[in-house]
């Protein structure tokens, strides 16, 4: 991925500890919408959730949040089974034309990468 003002990148995922991750992983993402898109946003990426289905191997969900305080920030989360999987999508041509999709919507994005510690429930 490019370097971009815009996004405040944790998602190293091809050295150091990454190289151990085994199971699961979830893409945790944080959000600024520019100011009056924070609607668009979320009908843009709540396509992207449906677009992706079936589309990126081991893909198993999203879920995309909205803060109650009033500050428009949302937070996606999205699980993998494999952090092979999530890297192969995020260097897909669909991940790039997403991204030129949601970028002009955002003021800022700070991703980063989890393994998963432990899991209960269905979310």
């Amino acid at each position: 991925m490019t370097s971009d003002p815009l996004i405040h990148d944790r998602t190293k995922n091809t050295e150091g500890e990454a190289l151990s991750v085994s199971g699961p992983v979830m893409l945790i993402n944080l959000f600024t919408p520019k100011p009056g898109l924070a609607d668009k946003f979320v009908e843009v990426q709540s396509a992207e959730y449906v677009r992706l289905s079936g589309q990126v191997e081991g893909y198993i969900g999203n879920r995309l949040g909205k803060a109650v305080d009033g500050s428009g920030q949302l937070v996606n989360v999205a699980m993998f089974d494999s952090l092979a999987n999530y890297n192969a999508w995020r260097a897909s041509q669909l991940f790039a034309d997403h991204m030129e999709i949601i970028q002009p919507l955002i003021e800022r994005a700070a991703p980063g990468m989890y393994s998963v510690a432990y899991s209960a429930g269905t979310v």
